[in-house]
């Protein structure tokens, strides 16, 4: 198979398998299947960058975030606008959906938050790198911040 067919066989399963919510949950968010789908995807020495995170999540940290951010927003959807494929590279384009229908931990403090029903949509973009094994080495989402806290009512810190 090649590098451009690997890739374009894997992102759909980080995107449809894993994020998007695949398999019916519990009224408390995701299930134990959801975040095994996401974690499996990730190689052992994985480095994520995101927004809300202060410092990198590795493949320990994958399955805390991962959990918590289905149990937040259990309808969160990405969907695939645009997509570039290059070798053991790829790069998203999207768009991010959900309600705020979860309890919230801030990464960056810890504090909790309660839900109040509102929607999010907003633009977002990865860069993931492949490894040899198949798994996502490297992962950087990219959002507005600033964005999706004015469209759930929260203040920015």
């Amino acid at each position: 198979m090649s590098m451009r067919r690997l890739a374009a066989f894997l992102l759909p399963g980080l995107l449809g398998a894993g994020i998007t919510a695949p398999v019916p949950r519990t009224a408390s968010g995701a299930t134990d299947a959801d975040i095994d789908k996401v974690v499996a995807l990730f190689s052992s020495d994985a480095v994520v960058d995101q927004p809300s995170n202060p410092k990198p999540l590795d493949a320990k940290t994958l399955r805390t975030f991962f959990s918590m951010i289905f149990r937040a927003y259990p309808d969160f959807h990405i969907t695939i606008e645009d997509k570039v494929l290059d070798g053991w590279k790829a790069v998203t384009i999207e768009r991010v959906t959900g309600h705020w229908r979860g309890v919230y931990t801030d990464p960056t403090t810890g504090k909790t938050a309660q839900p109040n029903g509102k929607a999010f949509d907003h633009p977002g973009a990865m860069y993931i790198v492949y490894d040899a094994r198949h798994e996502i080495k490297r992962l950087r989402i990219f959002w507005d911040q600033l964005t999706v806290d004015r469209q759930l009512g929260i203040t920015p810190h």
